[in-house]
């Protein structure tokens, strides 16, 4: 079956069709799909991905904000019977909705760069709903969500995002793999769900002091933090007042985040 034809790329959803049979391969590889599996492919655009997910016999439902590229998919696997496509947005998609069909999904895309960082974050407070994530992203993006405590590209998304999940830098993608061709380098990075229960209370303090940390991320975390904790609960937590934020590993941030708690009393 032939791959769509490369249409015009339409700027405002950020598309750049994937036209590179090696990394289309790759990234199969990476997600070994079974006949047995359930995958949510996000933007299939021309078919590069879902031509041999379809193959496999896995159930594979696509969202696809493009009218004509949706209407193209349709009828090219009007006759697969594991296929089932979205006309949506995926940011507006309600993906509770497939939680019936499957909570173990396998989720793979090649993201659009300008959604990317907050289809992610709404993806990992998900985790219960999918098993495995295998995303092609701006290589900047890939770089900050896999990099470790200390590190220049370590950042808020860094933390919130691996708090959630084991995040693994799996390979670059150079422009030339896309038609029209990108202006940045990509990358493919793997996510698998970390199961562990959250305290809702703990969360509201992680992910404001998160913030806070970051909003000044050169300041010391006494200056950084003032306005929510006085520097002696940053020492309950056996953190140095005179630390910055990307000097935090996520555990630490969760130690100060439940100091904060029992400070504050509530």
């Amino acid at each position: 079956m032939k791959r769509l034809a490369i249409p015009r790329a339409k700027k405002r959803l950020g598309q750049n069709f994937l036209i590179d049979d090696y990394v289309v391969a790759q990234i199969i590889q990476l997600i070994k799909p079974q006949h047995t599996d359930h995958i949510i492919e996000i933007g299939p655009g021309t078919g590069a991905l879902t031509d041999p997910l379809v193959h496999t016999k896995a159930a594979i439902t696509a969202i696809e904000v493009d009218r004509d590229l949706a209407r193209s998919l349709v009828e090219r696997y009007a006759d697969i019977p594991n296929f089932k496509l979205h006309n949506s947005d995926i940011m507006n998609f309600d993906l509770e909705i497939l939680r019936e069909r499957s909570t173990a999904w396998k989720i793979i895309g090649n993201l659009p760069y300008n959604i990317a960082t907050p289809l992610i974050m709404k993806l990992v407070t998900l985790r219960s709903l999918w098993s495995e994530m295998i995303f092609m992203l701006q290589k900047e993006v890939a770089l900050r969500l896999t990099a470790k405590a200390g590190a220049r590209s370590y950042g808020r998304l860094s933390i919130m995002a691996q708090r959630q999940a084991h995040i693994s830098y799996k390979f670059d993608v150079s422009a030339a793999s896309f038609c029209p061709q990108p202006k940045v380098q990509s990358a493919v990075v793997r996510f698998q769900p970390i199961n562990n229960t959250k305290n809702p209370e703990i969360d509201v303090y992680f992910e404001k002091i998160v913030r806070l940390a970051f909003a000044t991320r050169r300041k010391t975390l006494t200056n950084s933090l003032k306005s929510l904790i006085p520097s002696d609960v940053i020492k309950q937590a056996e953190i140095d007042p005179k630390s910055r934020a990307e000097d935090l590993t996520i555990t630490e941030y969760e130690r100060l985040a439940l100091k904060t708690l029992e400070a504050l009393g509530h």
